[in-house]
C-alpha cells in the first residue's frame, strides 16, 4: 500500500510504500503510528485521481489525529502502548478495512516485483 503524507516533514511531495504488517523497529511512538494509520496519510490512488481531475492535490493540516489513541489498523481495537499494539497486530486475523480493498490499494507480495538493481 502506498500513501502520501498530507503534511510532509519534507517540503517535497514524497511517497511511502507501507507493509501492512507494520513490523518495523523504527515505528516507536503514537505520533508515528497515527501518521501512518489514520486519515493523516492520503492513499496514492486518491492523490493521483485528484491530481488527474483537478491538477493538484488538496492537503489539510489536522495534527489532532496524531494524538489519538493507538488502534489496530485492521480491527480498530485500542491498545495502551506500541509494544502491546504490535503484539496484537502480529496475531490479528481481522480483514483489512473495506476502503483498502478497493481500487488496488493493497498489493500482495506475490503480485509485486521490485527490481532494486
Amino acid at each position: 500500500m502506498s500513501w502520501f503524507l498530507q503534511v510532509p516533514s519534507m517540503r517535497q511531495l514524497h511517497l511511502h510504500v507501507i507493509s501492512q504488517d507494520f513490523n518495523s523497529a523504527s515505528l516507536k511512538n503514537k505520533k508515528h503510528w497515527n501518521s501512518f494509520t489514520t486519515a493523516f496519510f492520503l492513499d496514492s490512488v486518491d492523490v493521483i485521481e485528484e491530481i488527474e481531475q483537478h491538477g493538484s492535490a488538496t492537503t489539510s493540516r489536522d495534527d489532532k489525529v496524531l494524538a489519538m489513541e493507538l488502534r489496530c489498523h485492521r480491527c480498530r481495537s485500542a491498545h495502551p502502548n506500541i509494544p502491546k499494539l504490535k503484539s496484537h497486530i502480529a496475531n490479528c486475523k481481522s480483514s483489512f478495512p473495506s476502503h483498502l480493498l478497493q481500487k488496488n490499494r493493497l498489493l500482495s507480495s506475490s503480485t509485486m516485483h521490485m527490481d532494486c538493481t
